[in-house]
């Protein structure tokens, strides 16, 4: 399957590099006696758009912080010229310098620079409808200032009147035309990820740094956030930073003019690449609509059995022959499961849109990937098995027993092993003091990565190489391991290791993976 666009960017304005918009000069920064980034030097310019790559832990996000004023480097400078006002700070930074109320390196103060950001977690006001999560990042809302409504509500109201237009006309932009009044947790992963970069823009963003925005997308979602990429670049301008999966740095082609390689805690300008030298201008073929890494997952001579489900989904069955058997049992059997979002139905709707109930049925020494569009509930359904989020079915059963009923803890002494697509860690807590809590056993706890650093200082992939090994059944063998975007943030060397671990480790367990699918619901 191939994915196309069939808008080209103009790149005549940006072929030669723009003027100089960020200057950073040796950054340091340091966690735990660990020094991760060395020196950095880095010139960003208008119209670039750069890709940042480099290993797992090797400080992208980390750089990616600093620049946006969320981290304060140990040592260096950074320039900011985005307007007539250049700004500049130094680190370390005196103690003097907090002094002035108007020059604190925050990321306020570096946002009315022109500098935004989006996060790998989105982080939209789930409470708040689409139009309000935009109108909040608007520069001087009316709200700011109550004075303002008091002495002259007319004008208030006008201002925001305003504002709510300029929203509806954006959301209608990214393609989420009637979406305005949606709350924002009621809108799919590829949705909120637009609504996010949209807000950015908003608040005034000329300089945008993307942390992995084609993370956990399908084919789809991908789609439509490179669409808006796309525009951003030719219609408004703007220079992107981006920080992308290496499985997705694919898609970015024809995007990209700058490539830039974070090693040994320096960057390598690896070179201008140049749009016109791409072609065709974005995404190439997805060769297949297997994961990249289904062939270790199902290795040679494995049985594979692609099962349709409603809404777009599909249920690869892997029946490997060192684990399968031909008298093996179930271990999860889901039936006339209906799981609600308020009053939406998120689980349990037939392609018709009635709400007929959703059912599955794994067996011992089975492999399965459930790959569904953004939207389709693969999360609401891990807490359904789970049991952390109220569901209405005939029977949630785990090895005959049924756990509808049970709490979530039980469900793991039941032989329950899950592990959420969010890394959720302790941020203060020591990698060691969180395995503490998770794994009474001590002989496991040397084989715990990263052990002396905080939680809080991990990288996207460091967490979830963490979170994977506190999880992964080296104790009592469970009967169902449920896995939701295990490898979203890892590189493929993590991949191939963690995959390894899962297939040695109790060959009787059903192991099942919640992935994105590659193919849109409408495709």
């Amino acid at each position: 399957m191939i994915l196309k666009h069939s808008t080209e960017i103009d790149t005549s304005a940006s072929d030669e590099a723009g003027r100089l918009l960020v200057r950073a000069e040796g950054l340091e920064i340091s966690f735990g006696g660990q020094q991760v980034l060395k020196g950095v030097d880095l010139e960003i310019h208008q119209g670039e758009v750069i890709l940042l790559r480099g290993e797992n832990g090797s400080g992208k996000t980390t750089l990616l912080n600093i620049l946006t004023g969320n981290l304060e480097p140990e040592a260096g400078e950074i320039h900011y010229s985005t307007d007539e006002t250049p700004r500049s700070y130094r680190f370390p930074r005196r103690w003097w310098n907090d002094l002035n109320p108007w020059d604190h390196f925050r990321p306020e103060f570096v946002a009315k620079e022109g500098v935004g950001r989006t996060w790998q977690d989105v982080r939209l006001f789930r409470s708040l409808n689409l139009r309000d999560n935009l109108v909040v990042a608007e520069p001087d809302h009316p709200g700011e200032n109550p004075l303002v409504s008091f002495v002259s509500p007319s004008l208030s109201n006008s201002r925001e009147a305003e504002l709510n237009q300029a929203a509806d006309a954006m959301l209608a932009r990214v393609g989420l035309v009637d979406r305005e009044e949606s709350s924002g947790d009621m809108v799919s992963l590829g949705q909120s990820k637009r609504v996010a970069i949209a807000r950015a823009v908003a608040a005034g963003a000329r300089v945008l740094f993307l942390d992995e925005p084609l993370a956990g997308l399908d084919r789809q979602g991908i789609s439509d956030v490179l669409s808006l990429l796309e525009s951003l670049v030719r219609d408004r301008g703007l220079t992107l930073v981006i920080v992308e999966h290496v499985f997705n740095q694919a898609h970015l082609k024809g995007l990209i003019t700058t490539d830039w390689l974070l090693e040994m805690g320096t960057v390598h300008r690896t070179g201008a690449i140049g749009r016109k030298a791409q072609s065709p201008p974005l995404i190439r073929e997805a060769e297949t609509e297997r994961p990249g890494w289904f062939l270790q997952v199902a290795g040679e001579n494995a049985e594979v059995i692609d099962e349709p489900l409603p809404r777009g989904a599909l249920l690869t069955r892997i029946r490997r022959a060192d684990r399968w058997v031909s008298d093996a049992k179930p271990v999860l059997k889901v039936e006339s499961l209906i799981v609600k979002r308020g009053v939406r139905t998120v689980i349990g709707l037939d392609n018709e849109g009635n709400e007929s109930g959703f059912n599955l049925k794994l067996f011992e020494g089975e492999i399965a990937i459930l790959q569904a569009p953004n939207g389709w509930g693969k999360s609401t359904f891990f807490s359904a098995i789970c049991g952390s989020i109220p569901s209405k079915e005939k029977e949630i059963a785990l090895n005959g027993r049924s756990i509808e009923k049970v709490d979530t803890w039980d469900r793991v002494r039941v032989g329950l092993t899950a592990c959420p697509s969010a890394s959720l860690l302790f941020p203060s807590l020591r990698v060691h003091e969180v395995a503490r809590l998770a794994c009474p056993q001590k002989h496991r706890l040397a084989s715990v990565p990263f052990g002396k650093k905080y939680s809080s200082e991990l990288s996207g992939g460091e967490r979830q190489r963490t979170l994977l090994k506190l999880l992964l059944p080296f104790g009592k063998s469970p009967q169902l391991v449920v896995l939701d975007e295990p490898f979203a943030t890892l590189d493929q060397t993590a991949v191939k290791k963690t995959i390894a671990e899962l297939l040695n480790t109790h060959r009787s367990h059903a192991l099942l993976f919640l992935v994105p699918s590659n193919h849109s619901e409408h495709s």
